[in-house]
């Protein structure tokens, strides 16, 4: 759960939320005249106080008690007595859970306080409204010393269902609870839980002070805020010797996160004169036991159960520590301590000095014999004479504060009649109030800022040199997170707030400290805003921020609190703007009818800021801009952003190529434009060229015709149409002659696939070796080299040409000659041929054209050399070379192979007995057949041996073993020259 705060965020602690508010919840807290002795003869009531018009409900949680009440302004209206018997009974009798409780609901803002009063007993507390209900709570109490049916105490009142509670007693409790171990507690709206401290039968019981409680995660997850209070049923302090006497106590306990580090106190007054003041009792309340806490400059010892100090007081104090303390102030018992004349035990919880208040308005009584009543103030000197009680100025007594120079002590006496009271100051002060009669007392602050002091925020705008406590519209500003703790992320919800800029949330998910700064005694962590803010117009807005940090004291760990931000009227200005070309000054000049307005902020809308009236920007790009001007006071940081669009024309950035070289004769210069023009194309840029041997163009690209070696200065002037323009200027000093191509060839016909050679013969100036030549064989092929190589594939007349770039790239003629390509016949010998011996056999050879000569080679066993399809006759294997002639003796040749098969004699028998002789089954001319397949099988059908083709006999064995001697079958296939199958048996012998 988020807890939401209010924050006046140019106040170092200004807040929204006082004693004044809307809702309330009190218990009727244990009194001992609620025992069978006492008759139950003690009284409630709750005192409603308003300064406008309020309609006020008051009922009992968990029963059907209601009343209403019609409050006119400035007027306070005195409850019915609370019910303390029969179904509607309300009261707090023993330790443990109650579902009745007094609730309080009001129309507009009002302030209430309950009183608890009877014979010789009286206790009043100012109540808080919900809104400052917090998480984490110490119980104050005094020392309980009274008798055995009067207790310690304090309760926690859940405002919201699903709460649960963690309490930690600081002794053992009446319930058997054990000192300093914490119990849950789960609680719905309206529900009390009391807790009281045991009582052995004596007089003394436990005092349960520095008792904590803390809101943890309910069944829903969620921390619920929660409100404590600490009492006692009836105690002394400072036991008197005769007739002093016990008290009963009860306060609401302000939430850990609203105690401050600096108190200062007002001792009570003598019922007999307001300059005659009695001594009190303080207790010191701290967290930490390692807070360093002084009176008066005197730092304290002996911290009691560390939790608290206690003193006793004989001069008004000034506390301080360097860490959140609480103070109660205690009257003493009559007659105890030094304490006289009128009043018994009071104990009233103050106010930190950061919590003082401007204005309040309370409630004095007169219930159960209080015959003075007194207001006690502290102010600073500056604010006396402001100060207003009850619409006077007069006062009873003041005194300089003995503990902080600069501050007045001030007493007003009241009449002891129910009356409502208001005190109004420019100055902040923090006040008491109390009542005094025989044996008879009630007190209770006066009123208080009920603010989360664990943070501040503060505005500051962006052109002032220190915090303020306004802006003005579109002014920049920020706002600046001061926390007792690290934190770990912060959220400014401008997104949440119409016409704010930025639209969106500023969230700072790593913040990093900006410093640290101590305020009112304490150290504060300060987190700047990352980004500026501005607001839209005069007003009044309520920014909230969120922060994160495992400090804070709730189950998210988070707060969320709303920043006033209050806008004023801010300062008028203008300006005028003298725009000119890019990469000329434009000039900037602002004004305003205000003399307050000093300082002057530009933005060129290109990267480039400037300040003064007057500025100037030289832009290095046309275009489109939009100028921003912030006019401020440095008296008050406000400033007024004027935004102007303003169109710069763009000057072109004039550039050109010139030619490296210019080749002569000839003179060809081609010049390539590269002008720009930023942020815009170049279609409408005028050209202006002189070339330096008077010759002149206005093209793009223009080319010019040298007639002579030289030096020529050339410029370029490049125009935009808004008459912005740019010169660049170069030189043509570099000529060269051209180079004179020539080649020869090593022949001017030729066959094809027959090399041709050529030699280049040009005529080079400059260096030679690193000219290039370009070669072109007009067959689609090219070269470079200088003697190149070429051979056509293919016949045709061709025609070669080359030219050459000189070393300084200067272009020759271009060198041709015709070349003849003469086609060589295409021949093919035929298919290579099996024949049996002395078997004829036709070649059947094959050439284009057909009327090309033909010659066989070798002629052995052919019918004719010469004869393109001759026939052989032959008893060996015997390969040929045919050779075509075409026209212009050109040849070509081929090959063909006449293999010739022997018959196949298979043997019946071999011995592989190792003797050397007939150890394989040897096939004479099978070898010949490559593709013959060879299976053998035994007398079973089993594959004994097979192979593809016949190179390695079989030797008699089957998988590396010997076969035994017999009769085996075989198949053979040989495949080839007509051959069937040939199969019979072979025999094994050994």
């Amino acid at each position: 759960m988020t807890f939401i705060f209010a924050i006046t965020c140019f106040l170092s602690h200004g807040q929204s939320f006082t004693n004044k508010g809307r809702e309330f919840w009190v218990g009727y807290g244990h009194n001992q005249l609620f025992g069978a002795s006492f008759g139950n003869s003690q009284d409630m009531v709750v005192y409603l106080s308003a300064e406008q018009p309020a309609n006020v409900t008051v009922s009992i949680s968990g029963t059907l008690w209601v009343r209403t009440y019609s409050i006119p302004a400035n007027s306070v209206v005195v409850t019915d007595l609370i019910p303390r018997s029969g179904g509607d009974d309300c009261r707090i009798t023993n330790e443990g859970l109650y579902r009745k409780n007094i609730h309080i609901e009001s129309n507009v803002p009002i302030v209430a306080y309950a009183h608890i009063y009877g014979s010789a007993s009286s206790g009043a507390a100012m109540l808080l409204p919900v809104e400052t209900y917090g998480y984490t709570y110490m119980s104050l109490n005094t020392t309980q010393d009274y008798d055995r049916d009067c207790y310690s105490w304090f309760y926690v009142v859940a405002s919201e269902n699903s709460t649960r509670v963690r309490i930690t007693p600081a002794a053992l409790t009446k319930g058997g609870r054990p000192q300093d171990t914490p119990f849950d507690i789960d609680l719905n709206k309206g529900e009390v839980y009391n807790v009281m401290g045991n009582n052995p039968g004596t007089n003394i019981g436990n005092d349960l002070s520095g008792s904590v409680i803390q809101s943890i995660p309910g069944s829903d997850g969620k921390c619920h805020p929660i409100s404590v209070f600490s009492g006692s049923s009836r105690t002394n302090v400072c036991q008197a010797p005769l007739f002093g006497g016990g008290d009963f106590m009860m306060q609401q306990v302000f939430p850990a996160t609203a105690w401050g580090a600096r108190y200062l106190t007002g001792l009570t007054s003598s019922s007999t004169a307001a300059a005659t003041l009695n001594p009190n009792r303080f207790r010191v309340y701290v967290r930490d036991p390692s807070t360093a806490v002084y009176a008066n400059g005197v730092r304290l010892t002996g911290l009691v159960n560390f939790a608290y100090y206690d003193f006793l007081a004989t001069a008004s104090q000034y506390i301080t520590a360097n860490k959140p303390i609480m103070v109660a102030q205690v009257m003493p018992s009559h007659d105890a301590c030094g304490y006289t004349d009128l009043g018994d035990p009071e104990i009233i919880f103050l106010s930190p000095v950061e919590q003082a208040i401007k204005n309040v308005t309370f409630y004095s009584t007169n219930k159960e014999s209080i015959q003075v009543n007194y207001l006690t103030l502290i102010v600073h000197n500056n604010g006396l004479p402001s100060l207003m009680i009850d619409g006077s100025p007069a006062v009873d007594h003041s005194y300089d504060h003995p503990g902080l120079a600069g501050y007045k002590v001030v007493v007003k006496k009241l009449a002891a009649v129910a009356a409502q009271h208001t005190v109004t100051c420019d100055s902040g002060f923090n006040a008491i109030t109390y009542g005094l009669g025989l044996y008879e007392s009630y007190g209770y602050n006066a009123g208080s800022y009920v603010n989360n002091l664990t943070f501040l925020a503060e505005l500051k705008n962006d052109l002032s040199a220190g915090p303020n406590t306004y802006t003005c519209p579109k002014t920049p500003f920020g706002i600046t997170i001061k926390t007792l703790y690290p934190l770990t992320g912060i959220t400014w919800h401008y997104g949440e707030v119409a016409g704010f800029t930025p639209n969106a949330n500023i969230v700072y998910t790593s913040p990093v400290l900006a410093g640290t700064e101590v305020v009112n005694g304490k150290t504060y962590n300060l987190y700047k805003q990352p980004l500026p803010a501005a607001a839209p117009s005069i007003g009044t807005y309520y920014i909230p921020v969120t922060i994160q940090s495992p400090s804070i004291d709730n189950c998210s760990n988070s707060e969320k609190f709303i920043v006033e931000v209050k806008v004023l009227a801010g300062p008028t200005a203008d300006f005028t703007a003298a725009p000119d070309c890019a990469y000329k000054p434009s000039v900037f000049s602002g004004a305003s009818p205000e003399a307050a307005v000093d300082t002057w902020e530009w933005d060129f809308d290109d990267g480039a800021f400037g300040t003064g009236s007057r500025a100037e920007r030289i832009y290095t790009a046309g275009g489109n801009y939009t100028v921003t001007m912030l006019a401020g006071r440095s008296i008050d940081g406000c400033a007024i952003p004027v935004t102007k669009a303003v169109a710069i024309p763009g000057t072109p950035v004039a550039a050109f190529d010139a030619p490296a070289v210019v080749c002569m004769p000839g003179g060809e210069s081609k010049f390539v434009n590269k002008t720009t023009m930023p942020g815009a194309g170049n279609a409408a840029m005028q050209y202006q060229w002189t070339f330096g041997d008077g010759g002149t163009a206005t093209g793009e690209h223009p080319v010019h015709y040298y007639t002579a070696r030289g030096s020529y200065p050339v410029t370029l002037i490049a125009t935009s149409t808004a008459g912005c323009a740019d010169t660049i200027d170069a030189v043509i000093a570099n000529f060269a002659n051209r180079p004179i191509a020539g080649f020869t060839v090593s022949a001017s016909e030729a066959c094809a696939g027959t090399e041709f050679r050529f030699t280049d013969n040009s005529t080079i100036p400059g260096n030679p070796a690193n000219a290039v030549r370009i070669w072109d064989y007009d067959d689609g092929t090219s070269g470079t080299t200088a003697t190149p190589a070429k051979t056509y594939t293919r016949a045709g007349s061709f025609t070669v040409s080359m030219h050459l770039i000189s070393s300084e790239g200067c272009i020759s003629d271009t060198a041709t000659t015709g070349i003849t390509v003469y086609p060589i016949p295409v021949v093919n010998a035929g298919p290579d041929v099996i024949t049996e011996p002395n078997r004829p056999v036709q070649l059947k050879a094959s050439v284009t054209p057909v009327t090309a000569g033909v010659l066989w080679s070798p002629p052995t066993g052919l019918s004719n050399a010469r004869q393109l399809q001759p026939v052989a006759t032959l008893q060996e294997n015997q390969g040929y070379v045919i050779t075509a002639t075409g026209d212009y003796g050109c040849s070509a040749s081929d090959t063909v192979l006449v293999k010739v098969f022997k018959e196949l004699k298979i043997p019946n028998a071999f011995s592989p007995d190792g003797d050397g002789r007939n150890d394989t089954w040897r096939i004479p001319g099978l070898e010949e057949y490559h593709h013959a397949t060879v299976q053998v099988f035994n007398r079973w059908g089993q594959v004994v041996f097979k192979s593809v083709g016949y190179s390695i006999p079989w030797n008699g064995m089957m998988n590396g073993h010997k076969l035994p001697a017999g009769a085996y079958y075989y198949v053979i296939k040989p495949g080839d020259n007509g051959y069937g199958v040939l199969s019979g048996m072979v025999m094994i012998v050994r």
